[in-house]
């Protein structure tokens, strides 16, 4: 089946879900970095669970989307995030209560690019909208995560978080490794978002070399 906006805009629209072995396998999904992901994520929730207040039944839930947000890549690299949430959407894993797959596919789709909220505005325009609320907050907040987790692996070079410094209204991270610079700039950029959503300012700064 070609997968495209009309295929899951069709009123006989039927999701075949997946299991996530296969997503990897079916989609080439770049495994290492998917787990790094997957782990800055969890990371990400624990420390910022004071502030984003998802339960801890959702842990879950941020880690598939991590591990999945990079689905469509193989299908078209430049579009990727489309691409993904178009293969979520009809292929939805299946790991995954059915109530939530959306969240998984949107998440997909919103972390690429900036996320401002002139783009948030016109997303309740399309589908997201069509989504209920709760559904459509959780979207945002597991989005939220997935960007800045994504963008701690940009430089590919096993960057971790190190020291954490909370403030009365910001959250300082240090950044270690040898990509450090590389990636606490793109966590910058990449917390547009966290930012829309949030009084609590996150900062990103390399580690002192020792």
């Amino acid at each position: 089946m070609r997968i495209s906006k009309d295929n899951i805009l069709a009123e006989d629209f039927c999701p075949e879900p997946l299991s996530m072995e296969d997503l990897y396998h079916i989609y080439g999904i770049e495994r290492s970095h998917a787990d790094n992901v997957a782990r800055n994520a969890l990371e990400l929730f624990d420390i910022l669970n004071s502030v984003h207040g998802l339960d801890s039944e959702m842990q879950n839930l941020v880690e598939i989307a991590a591990l999945v947000h990079d689905t469509g890549v193989a299908t078209d690299f430049e579009n990727h995030h489309k691409a993904g949430r178009n293969i979520l959407l009809l292929h939805p894993p299946l790991e995954v209560p059915e109530r939530l797959r959306p969240v998984v596919a949107w998440t997909a789709f919103l972390h690429k690019k900036s996320a401002g909220k002139e783009k948030l505005e016109k997303l309740k325009e399309k589908e997201f909208g069509k989504m209920p609320e709760d559904l459509q907050d959780l979207t945002l907040k597991v989005a939220a995560l997935v960007r800045i987790a994504d963008a701690l692996d940009y430089s590919r070079m096993e960057s971790s978080l190190g020291k954490v410094t909370f403030g009365k209204r910001s959250i300082r991270f240090q950044i270690e490794g040898q990509g450090a610079a590389i990636d606490a700039e793109r966590m910058a950029k990449k917390g547009d978002l966290w930012h829309l959503l949030y009084n609590t300012r996150l900062e990103f700064r390399p580690a002192p070399k020792k």
